[in-house]
């Protein structure tokens, strides 16, 4: 049996005192798109830190392909991390980047990834200095995407683009995943815009998990009910809220899902995967 693309085993980081992973023991399948999600300082950071060999953890494991990245060169050899920013030196060309990442990772498409320098207007001649924060950004997908490392990580890839560029990416992720099956992590602020992309979701808040799910599974847990107030909350008959929101006479209440409910006469769909996470990261908990 072939071994996950990330597997964390009791993993425990700590700064001085502050604790930044608590005891993580997560698994990331080969070949789905996982969405990390967390508020700032929750740990997303310092765990891929160690994905990319930045430090060794306090205690426990992080395995890339059943083996640990810290001073070992083969399954760093598969791996692609995408950060939000200080990528590339200031001076080198966006042609020479693209010709290093060719050396560097073994399924490198350089056809592909000049379809998408197109795609995302990016002038090859231009060097890392002069380009703005938004083609710093697609700079950075087209390496993630054309690299086809079997584990890809994009921190906060959407950083200063415009909608149409996200656009183009979300779309060119699902595409080319679905094309050449891998594993990738996306750690994003932009819940629910980047929802449609993922298979699976992880959420973790000072640096405990609170979630690891299927977003197929999240999908049927817990829904949204929209009408006029006092026949929302008849039909709800007193359950627990997970969140609610008021506009003019319109009122909407996200609850979990029961056999029996009967929602006639309502709008309902399923609860969003940003109003779960701010559900989670208050307090509340999926059961």
């Amino acid at each position: 049996m072939d071994a996950p693309a990330i597997e964390l085993i009791n993993l425990h980081h700590k700064y001085g005192n502050a604790v930044a992973l608590d005891n993580l023991n997560l698994t990331f399948n080969e070949n789905k798109i996982y969405g990390l999600l967390g508020r700032n300082g929750a740990g997303k950071s310092t765990l891929i830190n160690i994905l990319i060999a930045g430090f060794k953890p306090t205690s426990g494991k992080a395995l890339i392909f059943g083996e640990t990245p810290f001073e070992h060169a083969a399954p760093l050899s598969k791996l692609c991390v995408v950060r939000e920013k200080g990528m590339f030196p200031p001076h080198i060309r966006i042609s020479q980047v693209l010709k290093a990442c060719a050396d560097l990772y073994p399924n490198w498409d350089k056809a592909y990834a000049q379809q998408l320098l197109q795609k995302f207007y990016l002038n090859p001649r231009k060097q890392f200095k002069q380009l703005s924060r938004g083609m710093e950004s697609s700079l950075g997908l087209i390496v993630g995407l054309a690299s086809r490392a079997p584990l890809t990580v994009f921190d906060e890839p959407s950083l200063g683009l415009d909608s149409v560029a996200r656009e183009h990416f979300y779309q060119e992720l699902v595409r080319d995943v679905d094309e050449h099956p891998r594993t990738v992590v996306v750690s994003t602020h932009m819940i629910d815009e980047a929802a449609r992309c993922f298979s699976d979701v992880v959420i973790i808040d000072k640096g405990k998990v609170l979630l690891e799910s299927s977003v197929k599974y999240l999908q049927k847990y817990a829904v949204t009910v929209s009408g006029k107030e006092e026949a929302v909350k008849a039909a709800l008959g007193g359950r627990e809220i997970l969140f609610e929101q008021r506009l003019s006479s319109m009122y909407a209440a996200g609850v979990r899902v029961q056999e029996d409910d009967d929602f006639t006469g309502l709008e309902v769909e399923p609860l969003s995967l940003q109003q779960l996470f701010v559900y989670l990261t208050e307090g509340g908990a999926v059961q």
